[in-house]
């Protein structure tokens, strides 16, 4: 999926033609499948680690054009599933699962005047919330109890590359990535008591590749 979407982003450069530019008032709808791809670093917990296997989904989102260059854009997406694993002494140890959304609101800039080929770059803010976060069975038997994870929810910024091809009237081929700070801290107990809790920086690339609409 990235290898695509960087390859899709690179090579748009070289397409040529001018139509017209977006104008004041459209709106951009698009949807394709994305991918995120934490880089995760976390503090120590029971002598080891945790890391945040990469997951793919629907992503889409929506941009209303101010003016023919600068567009307000809200990202969206269907819950990502990840696989927690240990790192380090815990390297090895299926620690659980949790689900997030990503909602996602960022200003984005569109420097060309036509829209045959349109790349773009935005920031914006983020806000992720964590839910069905479940420990695994192996976690269970390391720690010889019933065990328990929850992870708080976060607010970063994000940043965005993307750009737009268009392919006949109004449809578009469209590829993205996003970089965003995403911290969380998980919440570990056994046996219902409170056992540790770890600070993790899970920051990742999100790619996403599919098409526009714009009207």
């Amino acid at each position: 999926m990235r290898q695509l979407v960087l390859a899709v982003l690179l090579g748009s450069s070289c397409v040529a033609g001018v139509v017209q530019a977006h104008e004041a008032g459209e709106y951009f709808l698009r949807v394709g499948a994305a991918q995120v791809a934490p880089d995760a670093e976390s503090g120590s917990v029971l002598g080891g680690g945790v890391d945040v296997d990469d997951a793919t989904g629907l992503g889409f989102s929506g941009t209303w054009f101010y003016s023919p260059h600068i567009g307000i854009e809200v990202l969206a997406a269907l819950p990502f599933e990840h696989d927690i694993v240990g790192t380090g002494a815990l390297k090895g140890v299926d620690i659980g699962s949790t689900k997030h959304l990503p909602p996602t609101l960022s200003l984005q800039y569109y420097p060309l005047s036509g829209k045959t080929f349109q790349p773009y770059v935005g920031v914006g803010l983020n806000y992720t919330t964590f839910f069905d976060s479940n420990t695994s069975d192996t976690l269970d038997s390391a720690l010889n109890g019933t065990t328990d994870i929850s992870l708080d929810d976060s607010t970063g910024i994000a940043f965005q590359l993307g750009a737009d091809v268009q392919i006949a009237d109004n449809w578009y081929l469209n590829a993205a990535v996003w970089k965003i700070d995403i911290e969380t801290t998980a919440h570990i107990s056994v046996n219902g008591a409170h056992a540790a809790n770890v600070d993790v920086a899970i920051d990742p690339l999100v790619y996403m590749l599919g098409v526009g609409y714009s009207f």
